[in-house]
């Protein structure tokens, strides 16, 4: 990917306050990945599985870590960081900075006369913004977004097109939702009548999004029934999630795409839950997990740890259960053999004895 200038290697070591060795000649003016690496590209090593590619790399600088024992050859330069993902993500907000942009409100936008905007906010045409919404300092809101009233926006947020906040969701500073979310729509509560016919629960609850969290485009989350339906701080959420009515989700936890999390929930911190992961509702986890892709949570998780299978156990059990069952075909053969063998042994002895 072509960068809107050249960078002078030595430039980008200085950035990153780190060590350069190799050629220092080669002029950057490109970033991406090593597996497909372009000249004059800065790209980055994460881990051993991706030294392979260095012989196809020429005339390109690698991020690497430290303690990798590694020389570049002649058309190439090392510049070894501690972390090179996290240095790689630095350099990209480096060569792409946020644009600037001019704050002010369309005049296609509605804003309801009660309404309070901060100072250098961006509204763009066709946003709604209802009775009673507060908007903090610096937030940009795209078009077609809707505010329903008494929403709370804190500071430098971004709400992009098509988003829907339902009325009384709390928003802190530095959120992020991304296209087409819905936060605060009603919860799946119905009361189920003898002849089988279903009377709605009024949701009455709100959610709250507490500050530096990031959510997907076309996740919904939902407001509780009383109380409030909580994403704590630092919880990142991919698209198409969906957490339903009283969950908790607890500090700095992560959702990959298609995650579903059942009723009154309680995820605890630093949880990671790959793609497609499940839960029943009522229940909860510790601090700590992690769950791999397409597992189903079906009880509690009391202790720290990794996760899988359906339902979800500890990972090394779950590990030799899949191996034994890889071998039922083989071992269903050899009872069959051995049966058969036990019957001609039986039939011989049986002879033996009449004869």
């Amino acid at each position: 990917m072509k960068l809107q200038r050249s960078y002078a290697i030595q430039d980008i070591a200085s950035h990153l306050q780190s060590e350069l060795e190799g050629d220092a000649s080669i002029i950057i003016d490109g970033i991406g990945r090593i597996e497909e690496s372009k000249p004059g590209e800065i790209l980055f090593i994460a881990g051993k599985q991706f030294i392979s590619y260095l012989d196809e790399c020429k005339n390109n600088c690698i991020l690497i870590p430290r303690a990798m024992n590694l020389k570049p050859s002649p058309s190439q330069a090392f510049i070894r960081v501690d972390n090179p993902h996290a240095a790689f993500a630095k350099l990209i907000a480096f060569f792409f900075p946020d644009q600037s942009f001019d704050p002010h409100i369309a005049k296609e936008a509605f804003v309801h006369p009660t309404a309070l905007i901060g100072k250098h906010v961006l509204i763009y045409p066709g946003a709604y913004i209802g009775p009673n919404c507060s908007i903090g300092d610096g937030c940009i809101i795209h078009p077609h977004v809707i505010l329903s009233e008494h929403v709370s926006m804190g500071n430098h947020c971004i709400a992009y097109p098509n988003v829907v906040c339902y009325a009384h969701t709390i928003l802190g500073d530095n959120v992020i939702l991304h296209a087409g979310c819905v936060i605060g729509s009603d919860g799946f509560g119905y009361i189920e009548h003898p002849d089988g016919s279903y009377e709605k629960i009024k949701h009455v609850g709100n959610v709250i999004i507490e500050d530096d969290v990031e959510i997907g485009a076309n996740t919904t989350i939902d407001r509780s029934v009383v109380n409030s339906t909580i994403i704590s701080k630092g919880v990142k959420i991919d698209n198409l999630v969906q957490i339903a009515h009283n969950v908790m989700i607890g500090e700095h936890t992560a959702f990959a795409a298609q995650v579903g999390i059942a009723g009154s929930a309680k995820i605890g911190a630093r949880n990671r839950f790959a793609g497609q992961v499940g839960t029943v509702g009522h229940l909860s986890t510790a601090d700590d997990v992690i769950v791999f892709g397409q597992s189903g949570i079906a009880q509690s998780i009391d202790q720290s740890g990794i996760y899988f299978g359906s339902p979800a156990i500890e990972r090394g059990k779950e590990m030799r259960r899949i191996y034994a069952s890889q071998q039922l075909p083989e071992t269903l053969k050899l009872i069959t053999s051995l049966e058969l063998r036990i019957k001609e042994l039986e039939e011989a002895r049986d002879n033996q004895k009449t004869s």
